[in-house]
């Protein structure tokens, strides 16, 4: 199969899949052209590394250009999402909940079954192309054991997909634990994941993105250094983090 020779990739990866535009500055030339479609995407990282600012922003980005939009809160209030994310590059976020463009929904944690059903209708009665939900820890609140957690996840991302839809998981990390994720199954179940970092160096923190895995392309393995500005993250995929990474 013929290479591309100016990316590197092969036809195949080039050619055939359809691909979504993130909307994160830098990053869709990190993937080569941006998300594959209908992929669902596991945006992990620590806290305060920028989690919730890159689904946000992604979600803008589609509703502006068209891509209904659905963010599922599980630990935050309507209002206090929209107050957090007022402005997106001098985007309204009121402005594109009043034009139907996006669509933020905060799920009471009673049971899975009912958590399932609010996900389904609320995608379906949108006809949402991009989907949030923040965060996919919570559904440890519904089961005892790890394999049922990820059969849970597993289940959701297939529903998702199934509706035509590209899907992001925001996870967590802790600091200082090798996982990607609360459970360690949470990126088995993803077709990809982004890892967002603070890393430090001498006595100050450095912001950085890793794609880990991104199914069906070709992708920048490094870490790629990052900034959080007001118009949202911005990534830098032609710059060299520091030399002992």
């Amino acid at each position: 199969m013929a290479e591309n020779p100016t990316t590197g990739t092969t036809a195949s990866t080039t050619n055939k899949v359809v691909r979504e535009p993130t909307g994160i500055p830098g990053l869709d030339e990190a993937l080569k052209g941006g998300f594959p479609d209908k992929n669902i995407i596991l945006i992990t990282g620590t806290p305060g590394a920028g989690k919730t600012t890159f689904a946000m922003q992604s979600l803008v980005f589609g509703a502006k250009s068209g891509e209904k939009s659905i963010y599922f809160t599980l630990e935050e209030s309507v209002e206090d999402v929209i107050d957090q994310f007022s402005m997106f590059d001098g985007t309204s976020i009121s402005k594109l909940v009043q034009d139907g463009m996006l669509k933020i929904v905060s799920i009471p944690l009673v049971d899975y079954d009912s958590l399932k059903d609010t996900l389904t209708n609320e995608i379906e009665s949108m006809g949402a192309k991009r989907v949030v939900i923040d965060s996919i820890t919570y559904l440890q609140l519904f089961f005892s054991d790890v394999m049922s957690i990820r059969r849970a996840i597993i289940e959701v991302a297939a529903m998702i997909k199934s509706k035509g839809c590209l899907g992001m998981f925001v996870g967590e990390m802790s600091y200082g634990d090798p996982k990607l994720s609360s459970f360690g199954v949470e990126e088995f179940a993803a077709d990809g994941v982004i890892a967002l970092y603070l890393l430090e160096k001498n006595a100050a923190f450095i912001r950085a993105m890793r794609i880990i895995k991104m199914r069906k392309t070709d992708h920048i393995t490094k870490y790629i250094p990052i900034e959080i500005t007001d118009k949202g993250i911005v990534t830098h995929p032609n710059e060299e983090l520091f030399a002992e990474i």
